[in-house]
């Protein structure tokens, strides 16, 4: 694998499975999980992730709050959000925003910005 570990935060099992193919397709290595809360547990098991690509409407714990907590705890970490429910306009202003249905086009986006060593811009778009 040459691109970087991504976290996949999606609670459609189908959708989710969908964008880790997606991600290893381009060469990333997935990990995934299916809410906010499983999520932070893996980022702390896992430092070697490098983006955390999460839906903004999951039960429990939303892809903005996860952003932020993230955030909080690994200031490194590229942070995108994906919605097919809601708009650019509707995500925090500084985190990138990738709508549903994706295009393979816009995740290798996501990828090409995560550098391997963690020293992106935080909110940079995407």
């Amino acid at each position: 694998m040459n691109g970087p570990a991504v976290l996949v935060v999606e609670d459609v099992p189908q959708i989710r499975a969908t964008a880790v193919q997606l991600f290893e397709e381009l060469g990333c290595e997935a990990f995934d999980a299916y809410n906010g809360h499983q999520a932070l547990k893996i980022l702390d098991a896992h430092p070697e992730i490098q983006a955390l690509f999460a839906d903004v409407r999951m039960p429990g714990m939303n892809g903005p709050e996860l952003a932020q907590v993230a955030r909080r705890l690994r200031p490194d970490l590229r942070i995108v959000l994906t919605s097919g429910y809601v708009s650019r306009d509707d995500v925090p202003a500084g985190i990138p925003f990738v709508p549903k249905p994706w295009r393979t086009s816009d995740l290798a986006d996501v990828v090409r910005r995560a550098p391997a060593t963690g020293d992106w811009a935080p909110g940079t778009a995407a």
